[in-house]
């Protein structure tokens, strides 16, 4: 727990410049505000007992009140920037998170497990009372330094009030170490007991935020993610959904109401138990006090500062024990968000620079290359083998599920063959620098997405970027009229999700501009992975025929679901279930009767044809 915690203090450190000079300054403050009053009320109350001069009592209550001002000043200005730094801490370190996602081997983004410990880690930070995690690390490390120094201060009086309880119990030195000895045998008990009590309150609540999890995340979902969209929005009002969705998400406030309900409870339970240990404990000093005072050991304004460091001690004291059961109950949030930190990148980065070459000529060959999913036995591809060079045309064909989309993923290496080989002109491509082997690539996968960047911002994926270039991808891509009709040119923002001056774009466009992006980036390899799926087979053919012209000598790999979009390629590669089983041109393909790519032709080819027409 201290090192995952210390870790978690080092990070909110690191996050916030001086938070370590920052905290300790106002820890200082804070015990002093805390105490001077009750040692100059002490020390003007002797004063007065004692006839002091007024210039004396003067002095007292200058120093009792114009301290307590100047100290209450110097804590608001240090607190009210010590609560703005501290208000962006959650921000801070989710950006870590993200930073995270983004470099992470690809493999985790397709995990569940992975995405749901992401969500929960959200969940924790915004729907637990003070935010759990780092959140509430941070805000409870300050309230338990603070707390901790105070009850050492506390412990110190304590000392010298045992010390003069010698006196009190004069000639008696064995009554005298009887009752201390007593006092600070019911004391440990009696703290003992209240950590323990609130230890075991604190682990049923921790349970109950753990149930809360998978609750908060279904909430989220539908009220954020369904409700909210356009897409869904269609679907809500077609089918009537309404009555559907406020059931389940009332349904679901109903179990998070009831959780919270019992944490309630809980947390009054434990504020009871609390209570009456500190009435005890305030009982058995006060007792002592009493005792010392009627036998003349201490002074009226020594009994005015112990009381008053009693009654600090015992808010302490409540709030120390409750920061301890929390911050012990937090660390597990606190190991969670540094587990996701701590997700280890298996794949092998390699250390080879990729050969330039001025012709773009490479060799890729897949050798009994096999691969499975994380988590998964099913293979996905088995013992698949092909090889191709670089500046030909590659069209990929096959039912759905039959490994298309694998085969990119491989080739890019988003993923590493589970069994197997891939070579780049005649080396394991796990041997290349892994940047610079993926700056080899432009794809357009199937379910790309435009963000609501500038548009230029879009095509290059930069913020800076060459403008010139930027224009002619998109006019390559077939944008001129979109290009000559934007108010802000390149800086036109995609979409009016977050900018007013933004221009909506059709779903054609958009796959015009994820083109553009390919073409942008001049890469030896550009790949099309079904992108065009929602259109019709004209649109579709008309992409995919002007792209082909486009990518000039370089290597162009296709997966279309639709076989006549791909009768261009001279080479056309089948895969069925997981395994390339027919490679040729249409023309050689489709003799092929009993083929699956015959079959798959013909199937398709019964929607066009016209009746009397051969296809």
């Amino acid at each position: 727990m201290l090192k995952i915690n210390i870790r978690g203090i080092k990070l909110c450190n690191s996050l916030i410049p001086w938070n370590s000079f920052l905290t300790f300054l106002l820890i200082t403050l804070q015990i002093l505000v805390e105490y001077w009053p009750c040692i100059f009320l002490a020390i003007l109350v002797d004063d007065v007992a004692g006839g002091a001069a007024k210039a004396v009592l003067t002095r007292d209550a200058v120093m009792l009140v114009g301290g307590d001002v100047v100290l209450f000043v110097l804590i608001h200005i240090l607190q009210h920037y010590y609560f703005y730094c501290g208000s962006n801490i959650w921000e801070l370190a989710n950006v870590q998170l993200n930073k995270k996602i983004m470099d992470m081997d690809y493999e985790y983004m397709e995990s569940e497990a992975v995405q749901n410990r992401r969500r929960d880690i959200d969940s924790m930070a915004r729907d637990n009372a003070d935010g759990g995690g780092i959140n509430k690390l941070f805000w409870n490390i300050m309230a338990l330094l603070r707390c901790s120094f105070s009850i050492l201060i506390i412990f110190f009086y304590t000392v010298y009030l045992f010390s003069r309880s010698g006196v009190a119990f004069k000639g008696e030195p064995a009554k005298a170490v009887a009752f201390v000895s007593v006092f600070v045998i019911l004391f440990a008990i009696l703290m003992f007991i209240a950590i323990q009590k609130n230890k075991s309150i604190q682990k049923k609540i921790y349970k109950h935020n753990e149930e809360m999890l998978p609750l908060f995340r279904q909430m989220h979902f539908y009220t954020e993610e369904y409700i909210s969209t356009e897409k869904c929005g269609k679907i809500i009002r077609m089918f009537h959904q309404q009555n559907l969705l406020s059931n389940y998400i009332e349904e679901l406030f109903k179990k998070l109401n009831n959780k919270i309900n019992s944490i309630g409870r809980l947390d009054e339970n434990r504020n009871e138990w609390t209570g009456v240990i500190e009435t005890i404990i305030s009982g058995l000093v006060y007792l002592l006090l009493g005792i010392m005072v009627l036998k003349d050991t201490i002074s009226i304004g020594s009994v005015c500062l112990y009381a008053g460091c009693i009654s600090r001690f015992l808010m302490d004291f409540r709030h120390f024990v409750n920061v301890v059961t929390d911050l012990a109950s937090n660390t597990k949030y606190v190991k969670i968000y540094f587990d996701f930190l701590d997700i280890p990148n298996r794949k092998y980065q390699g250390t080879l620079p990729i050969e330039k070459r001025d012709d773009d000529k490479f060799t890729i060959e897949f050798q009994n290359v096999s691969f499975r999913y994380p988590g998964s036995s099913k293979y996905v591809l088995k013992n698949f083998s092909i090889k191709f060079n670089i500046g030909e045309r590659l069209a990929v064909v096959g039912k759905n599920g039959s490994g298309k989309t694998t085969f990119i993923k491989l080739l890019c290496r988003l993923y590493d063959p589970t069994e197997g080989e891939i070579f780049l002109n005649g080396i394991d491509i796990r041997k290349y620098n892994y940047k610079e082997y993926l700056s080899l690539f432009s794809v357009v996968f199937q379910d790309f997405k435009i963000p609501a960047f500038p548009l230029g911002q879009n095509v290059a994926a930069s913020i800076e970027y060459d403008k010139v270039k930027a224009e002619d991808a998109l006019k390559r891509a077939g944008l001129s009229g979109l290009l000559s009709k934007l108010p802000y040119g390149l800086d036109t923002p995609v979409y009016k999700d977050f900018d007013s001056r933004g221009v909506d774009i059709s779903g054609g466009e958009a796959q015009k501009v994820a083109i553009a992006r390919a073409l942008y980036h001049d890469t030896p390899f550009v790949i099309l992975d079904e992108p065009t799926a929602a259109l019709d087979p004209l649109a579709e053919y008309e992409i995919y025929s002007r792209f082909d012209e486009l990518v000039g000598t370089k290597t162009a790999v296709y997966i279309s679901h639709r076989l006549s979009s791909c009768q261009f390629c001279n080479d056309i590669l089948v895969i069925d279930k997981g395994k390339a089983v027919q490679r040729g041109n249409h023309s050689k393909l489709i003799k092929e009767k009993d083929s699956l790519y015959y079959k798959l032709w013909n199937t398709q080819a019964k929607y066009y044809k016209v009746e009397g027409e051969s296809v």
